[in-house]
């Protein structure tokens, strides 16, 4: 017969309730199955000294919870009832203590104090030899937990399920962005630009200004009657080619310095209390909306706002619990997560969140 069970010995009128609480514990680590506990245990129709000796059988561990009242009410001639032989306490240690494969474990509770041999009835003495446990009322998870790491070196842990694989969301499609006016009629603009250029290539004036470059001379400044010293001050205070190149080299190095964080797809929403959903971002320059779904890809929320350089700013709606927020995030990663708050005015509180990109 396998013995891997837990037996707890106690005295009703003394520490049920402590061995009730101690029970769902064991229960929790070790399975129903693992512990005994008469009341809670006994069969319909089953002999009361039957069961017992079979539990004490199956047990390895006897667990021998010992309060205040652990001795019992004396009777007419004052003797306790832990020194009378039917008495089930006296009966379920004495049997425990006589099997040499079990453990018995004295169990001190509501600051009971460990009984001496001469308090003790002859077959009982030995209790007093075995090394006691005290479970306090001020230290009663941690003591509790002590006791459980001590039992699993004795009783196997039962077996605990695999955790359910957490839902991803769905990928949802994103809307495809509308194109601005200059992505709709570019060609047109280009065409007509070619069309003016090539017109005011083919010009009589372009024509005689061109061939006059190629001479040396200087259109329409001989005909004007304009000396060489006002010539050469007009030279001086307009910019030639070169200089006007230069100013618009760097007009371009400082726009993209002021380059658009794209923040455009799928992002992990996680707050500091686990809690996390998915963001769908549609973005249109510095400007962008999103849409906010659950772990069962149901859509929970949405929002807008605008981005500036690293900052990024939005007003919120979640429409599960119908309330407003406002958020506030920043990022150092060059856009790659952004950490911040999000503001609820109604409730006049703040939530500390992040965003990291993810791929659908």
């Amino acid at each position: 017969m396998e013995k891997n069970k837990i037996f707890l010995s106690h005295r009703h009128s003394d520490t049920q309730s402590d061995c009730h609480r101690i029970r769902e514990t064991l229960e929790q680590e070790f399975g129903e199955d693992a512990v005994f506990l008469d009341i809670e245990n006994l069969e319909p129709g089953i002999r009361f000294a039957d069961a017992i000796d079979k539990a004490l059988k199956e047990s390895k561990v006897v667990l021998v919870a010992i309060g205040p009242d652990w001795f019992g009410d004396p009777d007419e001639n004052g003797v306790t009832r832990l020194f009378q032989e039917k008495d089930w306490v006296h009966r379920e240690v004495s049997a425990a203590l006589s099997r040499p494969d079990t453990r018995v474990i004295p169990l001190l509770l509501k600051g009971a104090s460990r009984p001496t041999a001469d308090q003790l009835p002859e077959d009982l003495k030995e209790l007093a030899d075995l090394q006691t446990f005290e479970i306090s009322i001020t230290r009663w998870k941690y003591d509790l937990g002590v006791l459980v790491e001590a039992l699993a070196k004795l009783i196997p842990r039962k077996k605990k399920p695999d955790p359910e694989p957490t839902p991803r969301p769905r990928p949802m499609p994103l809307p495809k962005p509308q194109k601005s006016w200059w992505g709709r009629n570019y060609l047109w603009v280009l065409g007509v630009f070619v069309v003016l250029m090539i017109l005011m290539i083919s010009s009589e004036e372009f024509q005689e200004g061109f061939q006059a470059g190629l001479n040396g001379t200087e259109m329409g400044i001989e005909n004007e009657g304009f000396s060489d010293d006002e010539i050469n001050k007009l030279r001086e205070e307009n910019p030639t080619g070169n200089e006007i190149y230069d100013q618009l080299s760097g007009s371009n190095s400082e726009a993209n310095e002021l380059d658009i964080q794209d923040i455009s797809g799928y992002w992990l929403l996680s707050d500091n209390q686990g809690n996390t959903s998915t963001l769908v971002f549609n973005q249109d320059n510095n400007d962008f909306e999103f849409v906010e779904y659950n772990v069962f890809n149901v859509a929970i929320g949405q929002g807008s706002g605008s981005i500036d350089e690293n900052q990024l700013s939005a007003d919120y709606y979640n429409s599960l619990v119908q309330i407003n927020g406002n958020l506030k995030l920043s990022s150092t990663s060059n856009g790659q997560s952004w950490s911040g708050t999000i503001y609820f005015p109604v409730l006049e509180t703040s939530t500390s969140i992040t965003l990291k990109r993810i791929n659908p």
